[in-house]
């Protein structure tokens, strides 16, 4: 047992790479089914891809900039959505204080 021990503190770097491994092994038997249906999703993608390809390589090649160009736009629009999330959040905790601002407006109004 010493001996397992020494090692593992010599060399940590043995100790990760087996965490890691197990931990892979543990996913992998949880995410099964998921697993399988994105090989099986991978290698339906890369048949039609390739089918697209040997028809056509010149369009191939411009379906392939079409999407990359839509990949962009998605990443642009996300990176304005989290950007309006935020500042609709920072927003939001502010109505509660006006609320109550207003509120008591109202009181001094009615003569409260």
């Amino acid at each position: 047992m010493d001996a397992i021990t020494g090692f593992i503190t010599e060399h940590p770097s043995v100790l990760i790479m087996v965490i890691v491994f197990f931990l892979i092994l543990f996913l992998y038997f949880i995410f099964k089914r998921l697993v399988k249906f994105i090989l099986v999703a991978l290698v339906i993608l890369l048949l039609v891809g390739g089918y697209f390809f040997i028809k056509d390589p010149n369009n191939f090649k411009k379906s392939i900039d079409t999407v990359n160009a839509g990949i962009d736009e998605l990443v642009d629009k996300s990176k304005n959505f989290y950007k309006d999330i935020k500042e609709l959040f920072e927003k939001g905790k502010e109505v509660p204080g006006n609320l109550n601002e207003m509120l008591k407006d109202s009181k001094e109004k009615a003569g409260k």
